[in-house]
């Protein structure tokens, strides 16, 4: 990638536009508000990685693959012939081709802002880098968020970054990605559950969602009021953990001393830079979203058959199942939902099956190589930068 260092960069080597960002931040080397290592400053210790061994990786990768097979090959071609979805995207209006390629090229570019606006100074490029290596591997792997964890920890260790300011980063995109995640479908549905000729099922379905979030958001706001406030939902959650831990016959988990650990890392930050974090995940939130709304567009779906605020709906609904990491990136699963919502909404199941294949390769696809991209030009830095210290 053009502009990466060929050494060891130290935070004062930045690149043009990190080192404006730097300046105008105007902070003390040392200060708390400090994110990089000075020289000589190097007592903090790098975040421990994931504890995933190698076997538990390939069962749950094999896992994924038969899911995803399962449902490419088995169940999709039920619902709809893949030549009728093949007709209606090749049938498509140029401009909403240009549209999906601005909407594609925009999520890429748009999504590595939450590292940017966590850590001051840090440089687009090098953000840049982290988040498409991070996202590559999260979902590439079956619950591989903790494996993407280590690796983000590794590349914002090999910039200087403090591994406390690392793991405070890494605690304010999860804290914030799960509210979004599950205040969007409570607000989408919601919103339909308005509507006179909704179904008994989908208004208790709302209900039930924003009840959830609100309590989501109370329990994060007392996690990040204090530590006793993170102690006592840390109680509460071993309490609730407690009996389904038991019948696999293992342990519960230590939620307490986790919770108080994602409030120390997460609270002074979230403060500072609650309005930068909340814009930037929202963005990063909505472009595939975008995406698919320029794909239902141009299959002619959007506006007729769907409404902004249904597409909104299926969307939100089955980006949910992310979260529940069954498959990698939620690859059949996710695509199922959504399909399933589309078609109950009044698109057709050609149609719906388009709409989700396009947006797959438009947003999912091209982000997986431009993530394994980056993740290989930090493999090569990192090899370079142990061999010439070898050397030293």
């Amino acid at each position: 990638m053009e502009g990466q260092p060929e050494e060891e960069p130290s935070a004062s080597a930045e690149d043009p536009a990190s080192a404006a960002e730097s300046a105008s931040a105007a902070e003390p080397v040392g200060s708390a508000a400090d994110p990089f290592v000075s020289s000589g400053d190097a007592d903090e210790e790098e975040p421990q990685r994931s504890g995933w061994s190698r076997k538990r990786i390939i069962f749950t990768a094999a896992f994924g693959v038969i899911i995803v097979v399962f449902m490419y090959f088995l169940l999709f071609p039920q619902i709809s012939n893949y030549e009728d979805a093949a007709d209606r995207i090749r049938n498509m209006a140029w401009e909403w081709v240009v549209a999906l390629v601005i909407a594609g090229v925009a999520n890429i570019g748009l999504y590595s802002l939450t590292v940017n606006a966590a850590i001051r100074g840090l440089g687009y490029w090098r953000g840049f880098l982290e988040r498409q290596a991070g996202f590559m591997i999260s979902n590439v792997i079956p619950g591989g968020g903790a494996v993407a964890v280590g690796t983000q920890a590794s590349i914002l260790n090999y910039y200087r970054v403090r591994p406390s300011m690392s793991a405070a980063a890494v605690a304010a995109d999860a804290a914030y990605t799960y509210l979004f995640t599950l205040g969007m479908p409570a607000l989408a549905v919601g919103l339909l559950a308005t509507r006179q000729n909704t179904s008994g099922l989908l208004k208790a379905t709302a209900i039930f969602g924003v009840i959830l979030f609100v309590v989501s958001l109370v329990g994060l706001l007392m996690i990040l009021h204090s530590e006793n406030g993170a102690r006592r939902i840390g109680r509460w959650g071993e309490k609730i953990a407690a009996p389904i831990w038991r019948r696999f016959k293992k342990p519960p988990p230590d939620l307490q001393t986790g919770l108080v650990n994602f409030r120390n890392d997460a609270h002074d930050l979230m403060r500072r830079r609650w309005v930068a974090l909340a814009i930037t995940n929202v963005v990063a939130q909505l472009m595939p979203f975008v995406v698919l709304l320029c794909a239902l567009g141009g299959l002619g779906a959007f506006p007729d058959s769907v409404d902004l605020l249904q597409a909104f709906a299926a969307y939100s609904v089955a980006i949910l199942l992310v979260s529940f990491p069954i498959t990698p990136g939620g690859l059949g699963t996710v695509d199922a939902t959504l399909i399933a919502l589309l078609v109950s909404f009044g698109v057709d199941n050609a149609t719906a099956v388009a709409a989700d294949l396009v947006w797959r390769l438009v947003w999912f696809l091209p982000q997986l190589v431009i993530g394994a991209i980056c993740m290989g030009i930090f493999l090569v830095l990192r090899s370079r930068a142990s061999k010439r210290a070898a050397k030293a």
